[in-house]
């Protein structure tokens, strides 16, 4: 090949080159910058109820390449409604409000699940608007018809990264940040119930606004043995988890100043748990702590570590470990089940997203439990 042919070659190679990385750059641009920063346009005024990216068995087919999720989830769940799963509502549009106090209805199209929690009846799934317009809303999922009930639309714009509920007193707890410390917020269920956004396109009653001392964010959290339990996120170091008492009536114990240079009453921990970095959810299982991991296109983890006296929860003692599609929030123990939510169905996350799960899946823990190195061959749709 002459001198003249190779410079061609070269030459080619490059200009290729150049076009496949002005792809790559315009597709990030797109995938990451642009649906973080934009809503497309409101097809329809009201909370979508058939939200979901993909049927049924288009999501199965999805992750019919991750054998553990599929064994855990699909499996012997022929005879339950939509295989046990519940479509996250509001993906493609949500009514909310413009303003904290109410009084301006709005439709946003780029919420985004964070928070979950289930009761005795309802699943109920917190999000927020990723442009930052419209107040964030909790999603009201009959548990046994797995229909959307309604929208609970929240006093202005919190991230709400954690839902808790605790079944004794019928509260419901989400994680607010919008004050620049933490805060948990209740509502009851019987606001719950009650709420109608057409009366007056109000945000839901809350009970009480209670600021949480000795810790920076309050990301996830959940209910467990008469306590609140709160988790911070943090990317790349080690992070804790504050447990918080609660009194007779269900509200959050607080003390006032004594000492700690406080000028209003805040909750204080009543202790501590050193966890791993980049955590997302908790929930308690018998005698284990699970832990939800993820950030950003990585693949998720829900790791297990036994209960401890000494609240070290950091990857090197865990008991157990499982990989998930990437975008795993929180996650909800009840009974032998784990229910998970995953944020990759959001408007903000579907481009860059290679696993998008649109629904609440339910997962076996007692198949986690006793599931070591074989892996099941499961075919759910087969007769």
């Amino acid at each position: 090949m002459n001198r003249e042919k190779k410079q061609q070659i070269r030459v080619f190679t490059l200009k290729l080159l150049m076009v496949m990385a002005v792809l790559v750059f315009c597709f990030w641009g797109y995938a990451f910058v642009y649906r973080g920063r934009t809503e497309p346009p409101a097809k329809y005024h009201v909370t979508n109820q058939d939200a979901a990216v993909y049927s049924l068995r288009g999501q199965v087919q999805m992750l019919s390449q991750k054998e553990d999720l599929i064994a855990f989830a699909f499996e012997d769940r022929k005879k339950e409604k939509e295989y046990g799963t519940y479509i996250i509502p509001g993906l493609k549009s949500t009514r909310t409000l413009l303003t904290a106090e109410g009084g301006t209805p709005a439709t946003c199209t780029s919420m985004t699940p964070q928070g979950l929690a289930v009761t005795e009846e309802y699943v109920l799934v917190s999000a927020y608007c990723h442009t930052g317009k419209h107040n964030s809303v909790i999603y009201v999922v009959n548990k046994e018809s797995h229909r959307f009930v309604k929208e609970l639309v929240l006093p202005g714009r919190p991230h709400v990264g954690g839902l808790a509920y605790d079944p004794e007193h019928e509260i419901l707890w989400y994680s607010s940040n919008e004050s620049g410390i933490a805060e948990a917020v209740s509502i009851s269920m019987e606001d719950i119930r009650s709420y109608d956004y057409m009366e007056g396109h109000r945000p839901v009653n809350v009970t009480q606004v209670c600021s949480l001392y000795g810790i920076v964010r309050d990301s996830f959290m959940t209910f467990y043995e008469g306590c609140l339990y709160v988790g911070c996120f943090n990317k790349y170091t080690e992070s804790n988890i504050a447990r918080y008492a609660v009194d007779a009536e269900g509200n959050l114990v607080t003390k006032l100043d004594q000492g700690l240079g406080m000028d209003f009453a805040m909750a204080i921990p009543l202790d501590y748990s050193t966890i791993s970095e980049q955590a997302q959810g908790m929930a308690f299982y018998n005698d284990k702590l699970l832990l939800s991991h993820s950030f950003g296109i990585l693949p998720s983890r829900v790791v297990f570590y036994e209960q401890s006296d000494k609240r070290l929860y950091v990857n090197e003692n865990s008991a157990k470990s499982y990989r998930f599609p990437e975008r795993m929030e929180q996650i909800f123990v009840e009974g032998d089940n784990l229910y998970i939510l995953f944020e990759s169905g959001a408007y903000a996350y579907r481009a860059s997203s290679a696993n998008i799960v649109d629904r609440v899946l339910k997962l076996s823990l007692p198949k986690m439990e006793e599931h070591e190195s074989s892996r099941a061959n499961v075919r759910v749709y087969q007769d």
